[in-house]
C-alpha cells in the first residue's frame, strides 16, 4: 500500500507542471492559431497547385537557437511537409554542430516528427484531405513550438509566408 501511496504522490506533484502546459499551450492558441489557419488557407488557395514554390509558412520562437517550425504544400495540396530545426543546417563548414536539447528531441517526437536529424532537419509529412482541416494543421506547428521550443502566447512569434505576408485583422487574441 505505500508504493501505490509513493506513486499517486509522485503523480501529484506532475499535476501543477501537466497544468501548466496545457495552460500555456491554451494562451498561445488563443493568440496564434487565428493567424496560423488564415495564413495556411490563403497559402492553399493561391497560387499554383501543381508548384510548390512558395506555398510555404515558416514560424520562428524569437530568442530561441533555431527554433522554428516550416510546412509546405506539395503533391498538388495533397500533402504538408514540415520541418523543425534540429541544427543541421546551422553551423557553417568546419563549426562545431549545433544540437537541439535531449527534451526537444522528445517532445518534437511525442508529436509525430521523425527525429533522425543525420541529414537534416526533423520531418512530418501531413496528409491533406481534400477540405482540409487546417485548424489540425495549425494546431501540430503550434503545437512543435510549444512543446519543443518554448514558444508562448505572450511571445511576438515571426512568420515568413510569401503568399501571406501579413497576418489577418480578422484575427483578434480570444481570452
Amino acid at each position: 500500500m505505500q508504493n501505490g501511496l509513493a506513486v499517486v504522490a509522485v503523480l501529484l506533484s506532475f499535476a501543477p507542471a501537466w497544468a501548466e502546459a496545457r495552460d500555456s499551450f491554451r494562451a498561445l492558441l488563443s493568440v496564434y492559431r487565428c493567424e496560423v489557419v488564415n495564413r495556411l488557407e490563403r497559402i492553399y488557395a493561391t497560387g499554383d497547385p501543381a508548384s510548390d514554390r512558395d506555398r510555404f509558412i515558416a514560424v520562428t520562437v524569437p530568442g530561441h537557437p533555431h527554433g522554428y517550425v516550416q510546412c509546405i504544400f506539395h503533391d498538388n495540396q495533397t500533402g504538408l511537409y514540415c520541418e523543425a530545426s534540429s541544427g543541421f543546417y546551422y553551423a557553417k563548414a568546419g563549426e562545431t554542430r549545433f544540437y537541439q536539447s535531449p527534451a526537444t528531441i522528445s517532445a518534437l517526437a511525442r508529436i509525430g516528427f521523425d527525429t533522425d536529424d543525420s541529414k537534416g532537419n526533423f520531418n512530418s509529412d501531413l496528409t491533406i484531405a481534400s477540405k482540409p482541416d487546417f485548424n489540425a494543421a495549425a494546431d501540430f506547428i503550434l503545437r512543435a513550438l510549444h512543446d519543443g521550443y518554448g514558444a508562448r502566447g505572450d511571445m511576438r512569434l515571426q512568420f515568413n509566408a510569401p503568399f501571406a505576408p501579413k497576418a489577418p485583422s480578422t484575427c483578434m487574441p480570444v481570452s
